[in-house]
């Protein structure tokens, strides 16, 4: 292997399926004798990577740029300790492994003559369409156009999405789809002790356009299911906060709609919940479902381009339906609640497929991937 060195770029370390994703990537490849390094802004909840032996975090020195966006403004603000790295490292055994802010990591790294791994995590056609900032989402897309030809490899989390990258690239074989490795020992051997199940659906993640939670409460009052002494509990923050308060205030759900912040382990959630519904426009993935499955929870999901149907095998492991299908979506709620023990099969089968998730496969996968690129 002449992989030596990997610098991991992800400025903006939040709280989030990527952040899981990195953590154990970097558990994994820490055993491999490999050193690491993680070029971030923040400082914390990272105390669990600062006692990694061979992983060196990495904080830039000048101020973050507060007049830009902040995802920007962190970017830029890592350029001159990614510089400083990359320059003290041997360039045939170094690989750049970006999992943010691609443009600006690919720049630096053609400049260097340094390889280059980046991660695209959502699906690039869709992303557009439903963005909240049309102009910025179109001035994107031409710099995916302009940027990711001059990658090394691109890994993409699901086959949908690779299939919507490829019309970014002149080269198709750029493009590797490794699905996330999500499921860890811990997490698999803690779903074998459930707890009872409650009369409660739920959801997660961030409160924004994207996962189109409003959709999702107004099928749960069509259902009526409230009426039977059933809840929805949405766990995530997000710039949609208010809106979402406002629609459950509005349409009198105060007692049985509730947003309930960020957690840092929904497990317990999981477990006591009948149903969990991801209602998104787009997705990647959709690692939350792969939880809520792996926790022994009905799933439904909307027939996102990529992600949700995946996991759900096209539905044999859950109930897929429309996007932005109200009235599809709530009855798919009723059908499940009223049929729960014939729909246990549809869970049983989703259990099975599971192991594509299993992080030492996947993280196998990535490592190999990412020494590719050196070969």
């Amino acid at each position: 292997m002449k992989l030596k060195s990997l610098i991991i770029f992800y400025p903006s370390f939040e709280n989030g399926g990527v952040e899981n994703i990195i953590r154990i990537l970097i558990k994994y490849i820490n055993k491999k004798n490999i050193e690491l390094y993680l070029i971030n802004t923040k400082t914390k909840n990272l105390s669990d990577l600062k006692k990694i032996k061979n992983l060196k975090i990495l904080y830039p020195k000048k101020q973050i740029l507060h007049f830009l966006p902040q995802r920007i403004s962190t970017s830029l603000s890592c350029i001159p300790k990614l510089i400083e790295i990359i320059r003290g490292l041997n360039n045939n055994h170094t690989v750049i492994h970006s999992m943010q802010s691609n443009f600006i990591s690919i720049l630096i790294t053609k400049i260097l003559s340094v390889k280059i791994v980046i991660r695209n995590s959502e699906d690039p056609i869709y992303s557009i369409k439903y963005s909240e900032n049309k102009f910025l989402s179109y001035f994107i897309f031409c710099l995916r156009f302009l940027f990711y030809n001059f990658a090394d490899l691109i890994i993409t989390n699901s086959k949908g999405s690779s299939v919507s990258l490829r019309l970014f690239l002149l080269n198709k074989n750029k493009i590797k789809y490794i699905y996330n490795p999500y499921l860890t020992d811990d997490k698999i051997k803690s779903s074998k002790k459930n707890l009872k199940k409650k009369n409660i659906i739920m959801s997660a993640g961030r409160l924004t356009i994207q996962k189109n939670f409003i959709s999702l409460i107004y099928a749960f009052k069509q259902s009526e299911l409230y009426k039977k002494g059933y809840i929805l509990n949405i766990f995530g923050k997000g710039y949609q906060e208010k809106l979402l308060k406002n629609e459950i205030k509005k349409n009198e759900l105060e007692k049985v709609v509730f947003l309930k912040g960020w957690v840092k382990d929904l497990q317990k959630e999981y477990k006591k919940s009948k149903l969990f519904v991801l209602p998104s426009v787009y997705e990647g993935l959709g690692n939350v479902l792969i939880e809520a499955l792996n926790f022994n929870t009905h799933c439904i999901a909307t027939d996102c381009k990529s992600g949700p149907s995946e996991i759900l095998n096209g539905g044999r492991g859950g109930i897929i339906v429309p996007v932005n299908d109200i009235k599809a979506l709530s009855y798919a709620i009723v059908d499940n609640i009223k049929n729960y023990k014939k729909y246990n099969s549809r869970l049983i089968y989703a259990k099975k497929q599971l192991k594509r998730f299993y992080f030492k496969t996947q993280c196998h996968k990535y490592l190999k991937t990412l020494n590719s690129v050196l070969l």
